[in-house]
């Protein structure tokens, strides 16, 4: 990842929304049930076989766009790929995932949670998504407004780069 983070589009990341639910996830829960083991840096202990497609939502939707890392530094090169449908934890598997905590045992910090990078601007990105905004009549959600617009960005006599043109 040290070479990765400097190229450009040389880290994908992938997203995934987390809704709270009902049914334990098996493949969340080969993570989970370790957690009581490796609660600070440094920690390990062994996890049998685990399917990473089984930890990914059943979807083939998806938003893409070209961001940044989110740890310091927050280099603008990854490739982002943000999923259009959720995972499910139990409120108990979230409260594992809280217990998690930065730093060693030796010298703890703060827990894992709630270290959110602030929303950051758009910055003329392209979204690029493969999501059908068009209602099927066999749909069971409700159409999805669709807003799409873009900025084209112009030159001027003096030879400078406008951002004022929409189209």
């Amino acid at each position: 990842m040290s070479e990765a983070q400097h190229k450009s589009q040389g880290l994908v990341a992938i997203s995934l929304m987390v809704q709270i639910g009902e049914t334990l996830h098996p493949e969340l829960q080969i993570i989970t049930s370790v957690f009581n083991k490796v609660k600070y840096r440094g920690d390990f202990a062994p996890v049998r076989h685990l399917s990473l497609k089984s930890l990914l939502p059943n979807t083939n939707d998806y938003m893409t766009y070209e961001g940044s890392t989110t740890h310091p530094g927050c280099w603008e090169t990854a490739v982002w790929l943000i999923l259009n449908k959720p995972i499910y934890v139990t409120a108990r598997e979230l409260y594992a995932l809280r217990q998690l905590m930065q730093g060693p045992s030796t010298t703890p910090k703060a827990p894992l949670g709630n270290n959110s990078r602030p929303l950051q601007d758009l910055h003329y990105r392209t979204i690029r998504t493969n999501i059908d905004f068009h209602k099927r009549p066999d749909a069971k959600c409700p159409s999805m407004a669709q807003d799409m617009h873009y900025r084209a960005n112009t030159w001027q006599d003096d030879g400078s780069l406008s951002h004022n043109g929409v189209v």
